[in-house]
């Protein structure tokens, strides 16, 4: 058993690193021993670290520490999430550093602050977000839990669900999605004091889209919302960061309507001209083309070549993109051609077992 910030857990574990360039990590939400960090490089998918109901993964690109959610509360007979610190080690190895009780339920997602001295997860189950204050890259106090009330249109939506937690370009505010009351919560951000309380803004989509992910154009001018309920994508747009948002664009993400598809992850290119959205249900990832003023397109909805693909990762400037699936457990890469606006499958894939997001 390791010891690791007042807490036993008896899962952890670590490898060796040999040759770390390239590649990329993945997150398992499995509870079992195959739960946890996993590496995929040259096509083949490596545990790293055990942790169960891991669910999101995130690096800190100055510290190189890296930064997790977890379903599971490391207390005993906690009811809690938790968010957990990673690191490499001098020796080439992955270790978990520490964990702390976000005192929300399900996080599902987590952003540093601008300066990292925040964290931030967006607790699904229980409806608000966790501010974690860092020093040195380290939990240096007890949460700060942030509460949303509010509903929706249809059975999911009888209470809110944050799903991201992501800070626009400017690094001046803090963006929620909330699939629970169809809106995105929008927060005033101080290094000083962390999250202005109220929320500065909220931005409402139609009745029961169930807003799950968002992306930023490069400007900041217009954002772009992967909506799981509905089956949309939206765009949003402003002239100025002194101006209000507004709905500028709602598409399906699908070719044709099908019974049961829920969007999720969300990716944009660095340019700014292509989005990317995960259709979970028709297993396919959505490809559109903006306008550069709030406008967009559905180009195609290509088969992603597994089962619910849940996370989406841009690498190699754009040319390759990658995608976790949760029930098929594994991750497919495809090659993107902006000139021809193709996403083209690369053969082989990896192995993650309940896989659910991706890391650079």
């Amino acid at each position: 058993m390791k010891h690791i910030s007042g807490f036993l857990l008896p899962v952890f574990c670590s490898v060796l690193l040999t040759g770390c360039g390239g590649g990329f990590l993945a997150a398992s939400i499995s509870r079992g021993t195959d739960g946890g960090v996993y590496r995929i490089r040259q096509g083949q998918g490596e545990q790293l670290l055990k942790i169960p109901s891991l669910n999101f993964l995130c690096r800190d690109t100055e510290s190189g520490l890296y930064y997790g959610t977890s379903d599971h509360d490391f207390r005993p007979k906690g009811k809690s999430g938790s968010a957990v610190i990673l690191r490499k080690t001098a020796f080439g190895k992955i270790e978990s550093v520490r964990t702390v009780p976000v005192e929300g339920k399900t996080p599902c997602f987590l952003s540093l602050s601008p300066d990292c001295r925040f964290l931030y997860t967006a607790n699904y189950s229980s409806g608000d977000l966790s501010e974690i204050p860092l020093k040195d890259g380290l939990f240096s106090g007890a949460p700060r839990l942030i509460r949303h009330s509010g509903r929706g249109a249809t059975r999911r939506q009888t209470a809110s669900h944050p799903h991201c937690a992501i800070f626009e370009p400017s690094g001046k505010r803090l963006y929620v999605c909330d699939l629970g009351t169809d809106e995105i919560w929008i927060y005033d951000w101080s290094p000083e004091t962390g999250l202005k309380l109220p929320c500065a803004e909220k931005l409402s989509l139609p009745p029961g889209s169930g807003p799950r992910h968002l992306v930023f154009d490069p400007s900041g001018r217009i954002l772009y919302t992967a909506n799981e309920l509905n089956s949309t994508a939206a765009s949003f747009v402003r002239n100025s960061s002194t101006e209000k948002w507004h709905l500028h664009t709602v598409r399906s993400t699908l070719m044709q309507p099908v019974q049961r598809n829920f969007p999720g992850a969300v990716k944009i290119t660095a340019d700014g001209r292509f989005f990317f959205v995960a259709n979970r249900g028709h297993d396919s990832i959505a490809v559109f083309e903006t306008s550069g003023d709030g406008g967009f397109r559905l180009l195609a909805a290509v088969p992603s070549q597994g089962q619910f693909p849940s996370d989406l990762l841009l690498q190699d400037h754009d040319s390759i993109l990658s995608v976790i699936h949760l029930k098929s457990g594994t991750v497919n890469r495809f090659r993107f051609d902006p000139e021809q606006k193709k996403l083209i499958p690369i053969s082989g894939q990896s192995r993650v077992p309940q896989g659910i997001g991706l890391c650079p």
